[in-house]
C-alpha cells in the first residue's frame, strides 16, 4: 500500500520532471533530450500505474489506457491553470477500434466510428514528421505501434558534430490551415514555446514551422500517447513469412541495434529480428523500406521538371538596435514573404539590378531563433557567379570529411545568398558569426529541386480469409500472400519543394494508410456500399474493393485533390454543418474542420459524393450531421465542467488512481488482488510490441466469415501475380 505521504513526494517530483519534459524545445534541446526525460518520467512508477476505467481497473493487456492517462492519475493540474485544459485535449483526440472505451464521457456520447477494426502490431520506419503523425494516428484506433528511427546524433571529443540526430534540420516547410488545425488538435499551443508557436498559429498567410520543432511537438504526443519509440534502431531489410495453418502472413524484419538501443531494450548490439503485421516505410526520398521491397511497388519514376537549383539559407536574427543601424525603421524585421517573379517583378528586377542574380522564385519565413529563406535561382546563374553549380545539400552535413572538401564551394555560395537578401531587404548581419548565419550544417544548403521521385504503388497485400485453416479448407492455391506494406511522405511521393506540398501530401498518405489498415477486415465498409450483406460479402470482393479504394485515394493524394472545405480548413458558412449548428445554437461557436481517416471527408470527388448524401439526409428534422451532434455533445459536457474565470478554466476530471507500481491506495484496499493482477502487465512503452492474441481468430470473430467464401477465395494465381 502506498501513503498518502508518499503518494504525494512521487506527485511533486514528477511534476518536476513533466515541467522539463514540456519545457524542451528546439534549438537549445532536441529530440534525444526529449526521449531522455521521457525516460526518468516514464519510470516504473508512472508506467505501472493503474487506474479506474468504466470496465474496472486498466490492464496493459486486457484494459489498457494511454501513458498520458497514468501520467495524470499521479500529477493531476502540477498547480498550472493549463494542465487541466492540456489533459482534456488529448482526451478529446477521437479514438476508435479497440482505443475506443463503451460509456466513456470523452467519447462525448458519439460511437465507436470502427468496430470492426482488428489491432495490428505496425512498424513505422522513419521518426520523421509524417511517420509520428502516423505513429499517433494508429495507436488511436488500438494499433500497437513501433517507430524504428537510426539517425543519433554523435560528436567528437572536441564536441563537434559528427553525425546529425534525427531533429537537426530547422528547415520551415509551410503550414497548410488543416494541419495547422491537427497540430493544435494535438496540444501545439501548449506543447511549444509562445515564441515558437507565435508562426505556426498567429500567421495563417505564411504560417510556417521548423522541421525540427514539429518532430519535438508530435514525439511529446507520440510517447504520451503509448507509440514505442525506438531510438538507435535501424531497418535493415523484411522478409515475408506464413503461418503453416492460418496462412496469415507477416513481416520478419531484420534490424540493427546500436550500443545505446541494445543497452535500453535489453538486445545484444547488432542484428536482430523482429515480427509485426503492418511495414510502412516513412524514411525519406531515398528509403531502405521502398529499396528493399521494390519487387512490390514497381518501377520508381524519376521527374525532373525544369533545371532548377534550390538554396535554402538560415539566417540569424539581427538584435533590434542592430536593425536600426542597418536601417529597418523602428529596428523591425520585414513581413514574411512568398514570392515569385511572374507576380512581383519589380522586386525581383530589384534583386536582379543590386545583386546581379537571376532569380525565380524567394521565399522568407520568420522564427524564433533565425529566419528561414529558399532562393531558386537559374543553376545558369549559379555558374555565371562562380558556383559549380553543383548541389550542397544537408545530406552532405553528414559527412565531415565532404563538408570540408565543399568548404570553398559553400563559402561562395553563402556570399551569393547574402548578396540576394539583401537586396531583397531581408536583415543579415555580416559581423555576426558564421557571416550572419546560423551554424553548419543548417546554414546554406543547396538542392536539386527540380528532380523528384514518385512511386507507382502506395500500399500493397494479399491476405487468405480470416479464419482460414488449411486442415480444414485444405492448401492455399491462391496468390502469394504479402502483409500489409506501403509508403508514405517524401518515400511515396518527393515534393517539389518550393510550392511546399510536403506536409499537404503528407498528411493525406497519412490518413490513407490508417484507412487502409483500419479497414483490412472491415466487410460492412464496402458491403453497404455495394448494397450487400456484409454477413455473406465474400473476402475476395472485400479486399478487391478495398485495393481499388486505396488506388483511388492513392491517384487523388497525387493530385492534391482535396475537398475544398479541407484546403481552407474551415466550414462552408453555406454548408450543412454550418447551417444546422446556427439553428441549434444561437451563437454557435464554429467548429474546427480537423483533417479525419475517412477519405469521403478529404477528397473532392468523394466530398462531394458524400456532400449530396448530407443534403438529402438534412432533410429529415430529426438528422444531424455528426459533426454537429458532436458539436453540440461537447458543449452540453463544457457547460457542466466549466468553471469560468478569465482563463475559461474547467474542472477536469481524469481516471481515479488505484496503484503505483503495485502499491495500492488505501481506498482501493478491498480490490487488492485485482489491482495487482492488473499492474503486472508491462506498460505500452518501451516494452516491445507483443503480438495480439489471436490475431487470425480476432479478424475472424470480426468478421464473422461465411465457409464459402474461404474456397472463392482460393481461386489459383497468374503467373503475372507472383511477386
Amino acid at each position: 500500500m502506498i501513503s498518502v505521504a508518499q503518494l504525494e513526494d512521487l506527485a511533486e517530483e514528477k511534476v518536476k520532471v513533466f515541467k522539463k519534459f514540456l519545457e524542451t524545445q528546439p534549438p537549445l534541446s532536441n529530440g534525444e533530450d526529449l526521449l531522455k526525460i521521457w525516460d526518468e518520467l516514464y519510470d516504473d512508477d508512472i508506467s505501472k500505474v493503474v487506474v479506474q476505467t468504466v470496465n474496472g481497473p486498466s490492464n496493459d493487456e486486457t484494459n489498457p489506457v494511454f501513458p498520458y492517462e497514468k501520467l495524470q492519475a499521479v500529477v493531476k493540474d502540477g498547480g498550472n491553470w493549463k494542465w487541466p485544459r492540456m489533459w482534456q485535449r488529448f482526451d478529446e483526440i477521437e479514438r476508435r477500434g479497440g482505443a475506443y472505451r463503451e460509456g466513456e464521457k470523452l467519447n462525448f456520447k458519439m460511437p465507436n466510428k470502427n468496430p470492426a477494426l482488428v489491432p495490428q502490431r505496425c512498424l513505422v520506419v522513419g521518426g520523421g514528421p509524417v511517420g509520428l503523425r502516423l505513429a499517433i494516428e494508429l495507436v488511436m484506433g488500438g494499433h500497437r505501434v513501433t517507430v524504428f528511427e537510426k539517425r543519433r546524433e554523435l560528436k567528437d571529443t572536441d564536441g563537434e558534430l559528427v553525425q546529425l540526430g534525427f531533429t537537426n534540420r530547422i528547415n520551415r516547410p509551410h503550414m497548410w490551415p488543416f494541419v495547422r488545425n491537427d497540430l493544435a488538435k494535438l496540444n501545439g499551443k501548449d506543447l511549444m514555446t509562445r515564441e515558437s508557436a507565435y508562426p505556426v498559429f498567429t500567421e495563417p498567410e505564411t504560417s510556417s514551422i521548423g522541421i525540427d520543432e514539429l518532430q519535438v511537438l508530435l514525439l511529446k504526443n507520440a510517447l504520451l500517447l503509448g507509440v514505442d519509440f525506438r531510438m538507435g534502431v535501424g531497418y535493415d531489410n523484411a522478409k515475408v513469412r506464413t503461418d503453416g495453418r492460418t496462412m496469415m502472413p507477416t513481416w520478419e524484419v531484420e534490424c540493427s541495434y546500436d550500443e545505446g538501443a541494445a543497452a535500453k531494450y535489453g538486445k545484444p548490439v547488432g542484428k536482430q529480428k523482429e515480427v509485426f503485421d503492418c511495414l510502412i516505410g516513412c524514411d525519406g526520398p531515398r528509403s531502405a523500406v521502398r529499396d528493399t521491397q521494390a519487387k512490390h511497388f514497381g518501377e520508381i519514376e524519376k521527374r525532373k521538371f525544369m533545371d532548377s537549383v534550390g538554396i535554402v539559407a538560415n539566417v540569424r536574427k539581427v538584435p533590434r538596435k542592430k536593425l536600426k543601424e542597418m536601417g529597418y525603421e523602428y529596428g523591425q524585421e520585414p513581413g514574411d514573404m512568398n514570392r515569385t517573379k511572374m507576380v512581383f517583378k519589380d522586386f525581383f528586377q530589384q534583386i536582379q539590378d543590386k545583386a546581379d542574380a537571376d532569380i525565380e522564385s524567394l521565399i522568407y519565413y520568420k522564427a524564433c531563433t533565425h529566419n528561414y529563406t529558399i532562393l531558386v535561382p537559374k543553376r545558369q546563374d549559379l555558374i555565371k557567379h562562380g558556383l559549380s553549380g553543383k548541389v550542397y545539400h544537408f545530406a552532405a552535413g553528414r559527412d565531415k570529411a565532404a563538408n570540408e572538401q565543399r568548404s570553398e564551394e559553400k563559402t561562395k555560395l553563402k556570399n551569393y545568398c547574402r548578396s540576394v537578401l539583401q537586396a531583397a531587404g531581408i536583415p543579415i548581419d555580416e559581423t555576426a558569426p558564421n557571416g550572419g548565419f546560423v551554424d553548419a550544417p543548417n546554414d546554406c544548403m543547396a538542392f536539386d529541386f527540380a528532380e523528384c521521385w514518385n512511386t507507382k504503388k502506395s500500399i500493397v497485400f494479399n491476405l487468405p480469409p480470416p479464419g482460414y485453416d488449411v486442415e480444414v479448407d485444405g492448401p492455399w492455391m491462391g496468390r502469394n500472400l504479402i502483409p500489409f506494406l506501403a509508403l508514405c511522405g517524401d518515400a511515396l511521393l518527393e515534393p517539389f519543394w518550393p510550392l511546399g506540398l510536403g506536409l499537404k501530401r503528407g498528411w493525406q498518405a497519412i490518413m490513407d494508410t490508417c484507412y487502409a489498415i483500419d479497414n483490412m477486415y472491415n466487410r460492412t465498409r464496402y458491403a453497404e456500399r455495394l448494397g450487400k450483406d456484409p454477413a455473406t460479402f465474400p473476402w475476395e470482393d472485400h479486399y478487391e474493393a478495398h485495393k481499388e479504394q486505396l488506388a483511388q485515394n492513392f491517384e487523388y493524394c497525387a493530385r492534391l485533390k482535396i475537398s475544398d472545405e479541407l484546403g481552407k480548413g474551415e466550414y462552408d458558412p453555406k454548408g450543412v454543418v454550418i447551417n444546422q449548428l446556427t439553428k441549434k445554437l444561437k451563437d454557435a461557436e464554429r467548429p474546427t474542420l480537423e483533417v479525419e481517416i475517412d477519405p469521403w471527408t478529404r477528397y473532392e470527388p468523394l466530398a462531394k459524393e458524400a456532400g449530396d448524401a448530407w443534403k438529402s439526409l438534412s432533410k429529415e428534422d430529426s438528422w444531424l450531421h455528426p459533426r454537429v451532434e458532436k458539436a453540440l455533445n461537447m458543449k452540453e459536457y463544457y457547460d457542466e465542467v466549466c468553471k469560468g474565470g478569465k482563463n475559461g478554466e474547467i474542472q477536469y476530471e481524469g481516471k481515479a488512481l488505484v496503484s503505483v507500481n503495485g502499491k495500492v491506495l488505501p481506498g482501493f484496499k478491498r480490490m487488492g488482488s485485482i489491482v495487482s493482477a492488473a499492474s503486472k502487465g508491462p506498460a505500452p512503452a518501451p516494452a516491445p510490441a507483443p503480438a495480439p492474441a489471436g490475431l487470425a481468430a480476432a479478424a475472424a470473430a470480426v468478421a464473422q466469415k461465411p465457409r464459402a467464401s474461404i474456397v472463392a477465395s482460393a481461386a489459383p494465381a497468374s503467373a503475372d501475380e507472383n511477386p
